[in-house]
């Protein structure tokens, strides 16, 4: 969004996984903030993998008119992105920028290399293991739930969107 684009697509994770459902709507709560309406049909539902990635991207980047970025809840989907954008012969960057979720290492040795957000995993593990902790000592916190700030890494696959 801060790029410029208005039309973006968005790759769902696992139905099963909460972070897919939490990932989904930030992406419609930053849709709503930018006062761009929610299209459903820049939605596609994969399932953390590659494969699904590919098939989501396939099908996103074949509609009428197309996203020009596309967001993948993980960057193995993203990575799938990026190959369909490939088959299609559509540039990225330049004609479409692709970003994806976790800052694996896939995302630094993809070509390009991946926009992605890195999730803060040393915190994660910290508080988990306070939770662990405080639930064998009997001193639960019930549901109480811990946001973290993830880091956007910029790399070579986003850009402003081709005018």
């Amino acid at each position: 969004l801060r790029l410029g684009h208005r039309r973006i697509g968005f790759i769902i994770g696992h139905p099963d996984h909460g972070s897919s459902h939490d990932r989904l709507a930030g992406y419609r709560s930053a849709l709503r903030n930018h006062e761009i309406p929610f299209d459903e049909r820049l939605v596609e539902q994969g399932r953390f993998d590659y494969e699904s990635g590919y098939a989501c991207g396939r099908k996103l980047l074949s509609s009428s008119p197309r996203p020009t970025a596309v967001f993948a809840s993980n960057d193995p989907m993203a990575v799938g992105v990026l190959s369909a954008a490939h088959e299609l012969d559509i540039d990225v960057p330049g004609e479409l920028s692709v970003a994806g979720f976790d800052d694996s290492p896939l995302a630094r040795h993809a070509w390009p290399p991946l926009t992605t957000a890195r999730q803060p995993v040393t915190e994660v593990a910290r508080l988990a293991t306070e939770v662990l902790l405080r639930q064998l000592q009997g001193r639960s916190d019930g549901d109480v739930a811990h946001r973290l700030q993830a880091e956007l890494v910029h790399r070579v696959s986003t850009a402003p969107p081709a005018s």
